[in-house]
C-alpha cells in the first residue's frame, strides 16, 4: 500500500480463454502450425504510474500464432514463427498522473503486437551446421495512455557448429551481427522515455559434449 491509498481487497485472478490450432503439411517440404487464441483476464493485480497497486484490472487478449517449416534444399531449410496478438485493457482508471490515465480500449503498455523470428539453416557438409536467425520485436506504447511509444527493433544473429567426432564439437556465434541499438525493454516513467539497452554486438565460442 502506498500513502493515500485506499485499502481494496486482492481478489483470486480469473482467466476465461480459447484457443483452437491446426497442423498440416503441403507436399513433403512445407509444414505448418497455425493457432488462434483469445482470453479475458480479471482482478488482474498491477502497480499503477502512481505506483498504487491496482487489484481489479481486466484485460483482453487476442491473436494469431504461425510457425512455418520449408525445406528448401536437402541441405538448407528455413523457420519461421510470427505472433501477431492485441493486448488491451478493459476498464477505466484515472491517475494523478493525467497523461498515464487508462481507458478501456487502449493497448496495454510494454506489449508489442508483432513478434517474429526466422531461420535459416544451412548444412553445407555433414559435419558443419550454419545458422542466420532473424529476431523482430515490433511497436509498443510505453505508457498506458498510449501517448508515448517503442518504435521496436530487429536483430541478426549468426551461428556455426562443427563436429570434431560423434560427441564432441566446437561452435561460435555473434550475437546482434549489425551492432543495433535497441531496449530490452522501454517504458516512460516519471516524466521521461526509459530505454533499458540490449547487448551491443558479441562473439562466444565453446566446445559442445554430447553424451
Amino acid at each position: 500500500m502506498q500513502a493515500n491509498q485506499i485499502g481494496n481487497p486482492a481478489r483470486p485472478e480469473k482467466i476465461d480463454a480459447f484457443e483452437v490450432g491446426f497442423r498440416g503439411a503441403l507436399g513433403e517440404r512445407v509444414s505448418i502450425d497455425l493457432a488462434g487464441f483469445w482470453m479475458d483476464k480479471r482482478n488482474f493485480f498491477f502497480r499503477d504510474a502512481d505506483g498504487f497497486n491496482v487489484p481489479d484490472g481486466k484485460t483482453r487478449h487476442a491473436g494469431v500464432e504461425a510457425d512455418v517449416r520449408l525445406a528448401l534444399l536437402e541441405t538448407l531449410t528455413l523457420e519461421s514463427a510470427v505472433t501477431y496478438a492485441r493486448h488491451l485493457y478493459r476498464f477505466d482508471r484515472p491517475t494523478g498522473i493525467a497523461s498515464e490515465s487508462i481507458n478501456a480500449g487502449d493497448d496495454v503498455d510494454t506489449a508489442p503486437r508483432v513478434i517474429a523470428n526466422t531461420r535459416l539453416n544451412w548444412r553445407p557438409v555433414e559435419r558443419i551446421t550454419l545458422n542466420v536467425e532473424w529476431v523482430s520485436v515490433g511497436a509498443y506504447f510505453t505508457d498506458a495512455a498510449n501517448d508515448h511509444a517503442y518504435e521496436g527493433h530487429n536483430l541478426v544473429h549468426l551461428r556455426v557448429e562443427a563436429a570434431l567426432t560423434e560427441k564432441l564439437s566446437v561452435f561460435g556465434a555473434v550475437r546482434n551481427l549489425t551492432d543495433e541499438l535497441y531496449a530490452e525493454r522501454a517504458d516512460f516513467a516519471f516524466g521521461e522515455d526509459r530505454y533499458f539497452p540490449g547487448e551491443e554486438r558479441s562473439f562466444g565460442f565453446g566446445l559442445r559434449y554430447r553424451q
